[in-house]
């Protein structure tokens, strides 16, 4: 791979517009401005004043203002940041958000310590209201938080440190992306620029084994080097987290964490261990069809993200992909093709590679406005299902920002990943009904495993697992280091693989490629939303009219139902493993067919 473009090499049409939010950096500063002037006025109008029905609902409304300037200000601020590291102006600006979001925590902190304090019949009398009945949802929260709640001096300053408290996932963007090098590689004289990007976007999945091998062993003796730095960092969140804990009445991390995401503790260990039990053997046939493929006695970690066919792989613009993408969702109907349209109209999606831009891809949607994503767009096939997988997370919030107030709760981590996956499984569906031979079928259907199945129910079931040994051993208060964090995940990744895949050194380290722990219970979230999306996307993909129906329904349904619930009315019991089971069976029946074309 030659060595990444700087961001002012690439061309600008493929890149994201943040005008659309703000048109420039003196638009965006008066912005802030304007904010910062809203919530001191919040604070003086309000503070020890929230006595009535009347004042509460006008109190409300200027809530909601202040939350939709701030949601702009922070994509504009942070987005810069996030595709260009080398851009001074943008980091000024990330760093200076930080600083903001302390200050605006500190100046809007009594609010809620304040609605919470207030007796609950009168806050449902505020509900009650033709105009209180909107902010329903919001005052639900603030209802089912009253018991964790601390006292309001304490809440105060607790929001105005949590920009330094929970500061980790800051502090790990940096190390990966402004500090870490990777050692080049050689093979057959010729020298190989290393990096995250390179590693994982191109090295990592080369149908050269040669240079998956190499690339590996440079990555991770390079990545190495760096491990106590970020075991430090990831150990004072938990430890942190542990300490929220404790403050908020908690026995354990994980409940305290989960309580945010209106999920059991049994819900949350039902995914793991079920997939950990019952899906594990899958993706060792998968594995073992994979060596057997290559011809190798085993696949390695190595290995185990090489094309499944060999010959060359699939490549496809970035205009046929878009084109490919609205002809694949007009099952949806305009109301959401035309998001699509949107997003591609607009440059909303940045997708090239370059130097100091995160790695991998997210969707970042702003109220009311432009739903952002960031690719790192290598060219192959699979890149159509990562841009369908963003843009289900675009859909979803576009939707649920049209028809939800900014105050009202986002859906719940649980159910996030579900829209996302179920456009993966709508995409492939599509894919595999067109005319293609029996070659090019199974092709497909292998990158669709190791796309969508794989990336979801093994890469982050096994972060899930890893990290529900950390927080275990934190509520055990046992000693966290590197090495125990190492030791950790290389049990996790031997009770998942039994023997079917040889476990490389540096495999261990896996836990520091991921942002995920910096950011709660997320990793295990992926699974729950495939296991939904899984049953959603077949029955869409067929066409059938109550299906969509009721998955738009729920999109738009936001935080309105807890995630079972959401999950309930589009048709999908989560309360059991039974949707789990049948998500495992239907990577079963895929592999089925991928030995019959054989």
């Amino acid at each position: 791979m030659t060595q990444l473009l700087t961001r002012d090499q690439v061309p600008t049409q493929e890149t994201w517009d943040l005008s659309l939010l703000f048109s420039d950096q003196a638009e965006f500063e008066a912005a802030v401005e304007s904010l910062k002037q809203k919530v001191d006025h919040f604070h003086q109008q309000y503070k020890g004043q929230l006595t009535d029905v009347e004042l509460i609902i006008q109190s409300l409304n200027e809530y909601e203002e202040i939350e939709r300037s701030k949601n702009h200000i922070q994509m504009y601020a942070s987005l810069g940041y996030e595709v260009d590291k080398a851009n001074s102006q943008y980091e000024e600006n990330a760093v200076r958000l930080g600083f903001l979001l302390g200050n605006l925590s500190q100046g809007l902190s009594f609010y809620h310590s304040e609605l919470s304090a207030i007796s609950t019949e009168l806050l449902e009398q505020v509900k009650s209201t033709p105009e209180g009945a909107p902010y329903q949802y919001f005052i639900d929260e603030i209802i089912r938080y009253k018991d964790i709640r601390l006292d309001p001096a304490v809440e105060d300053a607790l929001s105005y440190l949590s920009g330094n408290l929970y500061h980790s996932y800051a502090l790990y963007g940096a190390t990966k992306f402004q500090d870490m090098t990777f050692d080049n590689f050689e093979i057959d004289g010729k020298v190989y620029m290393n990096s995250f990007n390179a590693f994982e976007g191109d090295y990592e999945g080369h149908p050269d084994f040669k240079i998956r091998h190499a690339s590996w062993d440079a990555f991770h003796q390079s990545l190495a080097r760096y491990q106590h730095t970020l075991a430090s960092n990831y150990i004072n969140r938990v430890q942190t987290e542990k300490k929220m804990a404790t403050l908020r009445g908690f026995d354990s991390v994980i409940d305290y964490l989960l309580f945010d995401q209106k999920v059991t503790r049994d819900s949350y260990n039902q995914i793991i261990d079920t997939l950990t039990k019952d899906f594990a053997p899958v993706m060792q046939r998968y594995a073992t069809l994979l060596a057997k493929e290559h011809g190798l006695e085993k696949a390695s970690l190595a290995d185990i993200k090489m094309p499944f066919t060999k010959g060359e792989s699939s490549h496809i613009t970035i205009e046929q992909s878009e084109q490919m993408l609205l002809d694949a969702f007009q099952v949806m109907g305009d109301e959401y093709l035309a998001i699509f349209r949107q997003a591609f109209a607009e440059r909303w999606i940045d997708y090239p590679m370059n130097q100091t831009k995160s790695t991998g891809g997210f969707c970042s949607t702003s109220y009311q406005g432009p739903s952002y994503i960031l690719l790192n767009w290598t060219g192959l096939l699979s890149e159509v299902l990562v841009l369908a997988h963003e843009l289900g997370h675009a859909g979803h919030f576009v939707l649920q920002y049209r028809e939800q107030l900014a105050i009202t709760p986002e859906p719940s981590m649980y159910f996030v990943e579900a829209p996302s996956t179920c456009n993966e499984v709508i995409m492939c569906q599509y894919l595999l009904a067109q005319d293609i031979d029996d070659r090019a079928k199974r092709s497909l259907i292998t990158e669709f495993i190791s796309r969508t199945y794989y990336h979801n129910m093994v890469t982050h079931l096994l972060e899930a697992d890893f990290q529900r040994k950390v927080y275990q051993a934190v509520d055990r208060e046992d000693v966290l280091n590197a090495t125990v964090l190492n030791q950790f995940f290389k049990e996790t990744l031997e009770n998942f693989w039994q023997g079917a895949v040889e476990i490389n050194p540096g495999a261990e380290l896996t836990w520091m490629r991921q942002p995920h722990y910096h950011m709660g219970l997320y990793p295990y979230t992926y699974s729950a939303g495939l296991t939904i999306g899984t049953q959603m996307g077949q029955r869409i993909a067929k066409g059938d009219t109550e299906a969509i129906a009721q998955w738009l329904d729920v999109l738009k349904a936001g935080g309105t139902l807890s995630p079972l619930e959401l999950a309930q009315a589009a048709g999908v019991d989560m309360s059991t493993p039974r949707a789990l089971h049948q998500a495992i069976a239907y990577v079963d029946s895929l592999l089925d067919q991928v030995e019959s074309l054989a």
